[in-house]
């Protein structure tokens, strides 16, 4: 028996130890686990509000090109210039549509053809009402007659022909007209130009066809992308307040909600449109949707 006791002595304190263990392990009540994990109720009140991060971009941005080939004669524009929709952007070497233009303008204006084929016609007409009147007291044959409607037909023919000509001459001197205009390059909207892509002395070629980059900066888009569980609670044309990277706040207007859900995050893009007639804020900044 007195071999036994210092072994239940051994046990107990054993024992002890591992109670002190645990003590010192478990979190007291309403503390904080030490992982930083919060408990489950605040994670509830966590997720019943979101932010959405997005960014700022023009409303309308253009790579500005030319369906012409050529070399650029001149350039009217430079970075960061503001420009209205039908300035003059750029001009290619136009000297031979220039020459093109005044052939077809020469040879559309050429009517001596048909003013002499017009004569002609006339002059038919008449010879056969004199036909057809001495046909009719009897100094001129049938076959006269006939001779004369035959030709004045003959002559009307050749008058329609000659009147196709020269409206397709009119076409052709239209179409040069056009060709030389498209050597001209213009601005399809009020615009900034961010970006020049060619200058004056390089070419245009349908591998290089850019000229500039235009962006219409008075009004900027953010799009967002937003739970598909919050989606129902936004419609076109609502306003909301979102916070720029700089700390300012701006109204933002809905201009268009998604028809499609992204699979990977769940989440439908929404298009938010804000005011910058007065050129306040930049394109790229970071906005941020409190939702």
């Amino acid at each position: 028996m007195k071999a036994s006791i210092p072994l239940n002595k051994r046990q107990l304190v054993f024992a002890a130890l591992l109670y002190a263990v645990a003590v010192s392990l478990t979190p007291t009540f309403g503390q904080t686990p030490d992982d930083g994990q919060l408990p489950q109720s605040s994670e509830a009140e966590a997720e019943t509000e979101s932010v959405c991060e997005g960014f700022t971009e023009p409303i309308r941005k253009i790579d500005l090109a030319s369906d012409e080939v050529g070399s650029i004669f001149e350039l009217s524009v430079e970075e960061g210039q503001t420009i209205a929709k039908g300035d003059t952007v750029a001009k290619l070497d136009s000297r031979i549509q220039r020459v093109q233009l005044d052939i077809a303008t020469q040879l559309a204006g050429n009517r001596s053809q048909l003013e002499a084929v017009a004569k002609e016609h006339k002059k038919r007409a008449e010879i056969l009402d004199k036909l057809v009147g001495l046909r009719s007291q009897g100094h001129a044959s049938h076959s006269e007659v006939v001779r004369g409607e035959m030709e004045l037909a003959i002559s009307k023919s050749k008058l329609e022909t000659t009147q196709a000509e020269i409206d397709v001459r009119e076409l052709e001197r239209q179409r040069a007209e056009v060709q030389l205009q498209r050597r001209t390059i213009t601005a399809p909207f009020d615009g900034v130009v961010t970006k020049i892509h060619t200058r004056e002395g390089e070419y245009l070629s349908p591998m290089n066809p850019n000229v500039l980059t235009l962006a219409q900066m008075d009004q900027l888009v953010i799009k967002f992308n937003v739970p598909t569980s919050k989606v129902s609670s936004f419609a076109v044309g609502q306003v909301y307040n979102v916070e720029l990277s700089n700390g300012r706040t701006v109204m933002a207007t809905v201009q268009q909600i998604g028809v499609e859900i992204d699979a990977e995050s769940e989440t439908v893009e929404i298009k938010f449109v804000i005011d910058n007639s007065k050129r306040e804020f930049l394109s790229g900044e970071k906005a941020a949707l409190a939702i």
